[in-house]
C-alpha cells in the first residue's frame, strides 16, 4: 500500500495533467483574434489617424478583443498604387483610397472626381448616399468590400502666381498625381501639360522648382506643408476628391458574421463623423493658410465661372467609355437635376 507521500505526489501529477487538459480545451474553444492591416497616406497625428485609432479601440472593445487594427500611416507602405498591389498579394487587408487608388479597381467611380461637378456639400452627400449600394456591388465584383465613403475633401489649387481664370494656368509647372487620368485630362483641357509624380515626391519637386502649382484639400496642404512654398490658393475648388475605405473580400470572408457586421456598422458611423470633422477643419485650415500670408483668390464672377464649368463638360464627355459608361455619368446628372 503506497504511503501518504506517494499518494500526495500522485494526486499532484493527476491535478497537473487535468489542468493542462482544461487549458488546452479552453484554448481550442477560444475565439480567434483577427487583425486588419490598414494603410493610408494620411500622416501620423492627422485627424484621419486620430479617428482611425479611436475606431480601432472601439471595435477592439466591442468585439471583446477578437478584432483589431494594425495601422500604417503616412505612406510608410508606399503610395496608394503600392498599397493596392500589396492588398492584392495579401500583405495588407484594408486601406483608405482617394480616386487614384480605387480608380485602379473600379474606374467608373472616378465619375465622382470630375472637375467642377459639385456645387455644395448637400450635392456631394446626395450623390454619394444614392449611389453607394450600386458602387458597393460593383466593388464586390472586383474582390473588395466598400466599408465607407471617406471624404478627402474639396481640392484647391495652390500656386506661386494667382489663378483667377483658366488662361492664368498657362506657363505654370503644374503637378498631377501619377496614374490619375482625371487630373491629366482636366489640365489638358485647360491647355496644360502637367508633370506626373507620386504624391511622396511632391515636396522635393516643389523645393527643387520642378513644379510650382499643386492641388490639395487645405487640411492636406497644411499637414504636408506644401502651402509654405506657395503664394496663392484658389477659393473655388478644382474638384471634390472622393475617398473610400476598401477591404479585401478575401479577408472579410474569414470574419464571423457578427464581426463583419460590427466592422461595417462601426466604420460607417465613424466615417460620417470624420467627414463632418474634416469639413470643419478644412475651413479652419483655410484661415490658417490665409493668416500665414497666402493670398486666397476669390471665386470668379459668373462669366469667368462659366469658363471653368465648361472644363467640366469637356472632360466629362471625353472620358465616357474610357473611365465610366455614359449611363453612370447621366445617372449622376439626374440625381443633381442637371441637364445632359
Amino acid at each position: 500500500m503506497p504511503d501518504k507521500k506517494s499518494m500526495f505526489q500522485l494526486a499532484f501529477i493527476i491535478s497537473c495533467l487535468m489542468g493542462c487538459f482544461l487549458i488546452q480545451e479552453g484554448q481550442s474553444k477560444a475565439e480567434p483574434r483577427y487583425v486588419i492591416k490598414f494603410a493610408t497616406v494620411a500622416p501620423e497625428g492627422s485627424t484621419w489617424i486620430k479617428h482611425m485609432r479611436s475606431l480601432a479601440g472601439d471595435i477592439l472593445e466591442k468585439s471583446s478583443g477578437r478584432l483589431d487594427f494594425r495601422i500604417f500611416p503616412g505612406a510608410v507602405l508606399g503610395d496608394e498604387l503600392d498599397v493596392l498591389r500589396k492588398i492584392r498579394i495579401g500583405q495588407i487587408d484594408c486601406a483608405a483610397f482617394s480616386g487614384v487608388g480605387f480608380g485602379q479597381i473600379l474606374p467608373m467611380v472616378r465619375v465622382l472626381d470630375l472637375p467642377f461637378l459639385f456645387r455644395s456639400y448637400q450635392e456631394i452627400d446626395l450623390v454619394h448616399n444614392t449611389l453607394r449600394p450600386f458602387f458597393a456591388s460593383e466593388f464586390r465584383k472586383k474582390g473588395f468590400e466598400l466599408l465607407a465613403w471617406a471624404e478627402v475633401g474639396n481640392t484647391h489649387l495652390f500656386s506661386k502666381k494667382p489663378i483667377s481664370q483658366v488662361r492664368d494656368l498657362s506657363g505654370l509647372k503644374v503637378w498631377t498625381w501619377s496614374g490619375d487620368p482625371i487630373a491629366k485630362e482636366t489640365f489638358s483641357a485647360m491647355g496644360i501639360n502637367p508633370i506626373p509624380l507620386a504624391i511622396t515626391d511632391v515636396t522635393t519637386a516643389i523645393n527643387t522648382g520642378m513644379i510650382d502649382t499643386v492641388y490639395a484639400p487645405p487640411l492636406a496642404a497644411l499637414a504636408l506643408q506644401w502651402y509654405t512654398s506657395m503664394n496663392c490658393m484658389t477659393a473655388m475648388p478644382l474638384v471634390h476628391s472622393t475617398g473610400a475605405v476598401l477591404i479585401s473580400s478575401t479577408f472579410m470572408k474569414k470574419l464571423p458574421r457578427d464581426l463583419s457586421d460590427l466592422l461595417m456598422n462601426t466604420f460607417d458611423k465613424a466615417m460620417t463623423e470624420l467627414t463632418a470633422a474634416l469639413r470643419e477643419q478644412n475651413n479652419e485650415a483655410i484661415e490658417l493658410i490665409s493668416n500665414s500670408g497666402v493670398t486666397i483668390i476669390p471665386v470668379p464672377p459668373e462669366d469667368i465661372l462659366a469658363e471653368f464649368y465648361s472644363i467640366h463638360d469637356r472632360v466629362a464627355q471625353r472620358l465616357i467609355d474610357n473611365i465610366y459608361p455614359k449611363e453612370v455619368l447621366y445617372r449622376v446628372y439626374e440625381i443633381l437635376k442637371r441637364p445632359y
